[in-house]
């Protein structure tokens, strides 16, 4: 029997912050770096697991459950580094911003307006709090006002970060009703290769290669644009496909599909 394991998916915002305090979130996520690299640090010295959290707590100007998170990721970036046979050590010395995680209802709150709009507060600190609305593409408005309003997708964690010194909540969607099967017993995978001028995908399963699509990146003095290339076989990638066409019109990039 086939296991599988809940279809899980990622939806990326824009934040227009409207509370004028963007800088409280920026320097949460200083303080989110440095609870990481500290829970790294403890770890590297051989401290009980158990004791690390508590222990990192009591420095965090962080709330509760965004430092609760945030060890819980760096512990994991750990574990995977042991039982990968010591690749991939973390370091405990990066500098920058670290995303604030916060489970949905406790660091981090959505609302929906009668106008119809997606309404946020982050806490970033203890009692100081972020917000304003949520900006992005329709497909993941819409996944998200289904999921305030109905029962078909449920809210889950989010992360908050800055990209391109731009603020962005990540939240990840739960759907009820649809799984998906599990990573062991996936017929097929997707390699993906990223270089300075395009990124390239594969579909690859026991028999070989299925298919491949060409991301090609192509700069004018306009604007950026993106053009992709794929086989006789493009479905076999069109949910890849259309997330990477999502991703590449959010950083400013339109894509399109030249078999169409």
């Amino acid at each position: 029997m086939t296991d599988s394991q809940a279809l899980v998916k990622t939806l990326v915002f824009q934040l227009d912050i409207q509370s004028d305090n963007e800088s409280l979130l920026y320097d949460a996520t200083l303080e989110a770096r440095r609870v990481y690299n500290e829970t790294i640090r403890l770890a590297k010295q051989g401290v009980d697991w158990d004791a690390i959290p508590d222990s990192v707590a009591d420095d965090a100007d962080l709330v509760k459950n965004t430092t609760q998170r945030v060890v819980a990721k760096a512990l994991g970036a750990v574990e995977n580094y042991y039982e990968y046979d010591d690749f991939g050590k973390p370091s405990h010395t990066k500098d920058g911003t670290y995303p604030l995680r916060a489970n949905y209802e406790e660091g981090y709150n959505l609302s929906l307006t009668d106008d119809g709009d997606v309404t946020f507060r982050i806490s970033a600190k203890p009692y100081k709090h972020v917000k304003g609305v949520l900006e992005g593409d329709d497909a993941h408005l819409d996944v998200l006002k289904t999921a305030l309003t109905g029962d078909e997708w449920k809210i889950g964690t989010a992360e908050t970060l800055f990209h391109n010194e731009n603020a962005e909540l990540h939240v990840n969607v739960t759907n009820t009703k649809q799984t998906v099967r599990d990573k062991q017993d996936s017929r097929t995978v997707i390699g993906v290769d990223m270089n300075e001028d395009n990124v390239s995908l594969t579909a690859l399963s026991e028999g070989g290669v299925e298919d491949t699509l060409v991301i090609d990146f192509q700069k004018s003095s306009s604007s950026d644009t993106a053009t992709s290339r794929c086989g006789s076989a493009c479905r076999t990638l069109e949910r890849t496909a259309s997330t990477t066409r999502w991703k590449g019109v959010r950083n400013g990039l339109s894509v399109t599909d030249s078999t169409k």
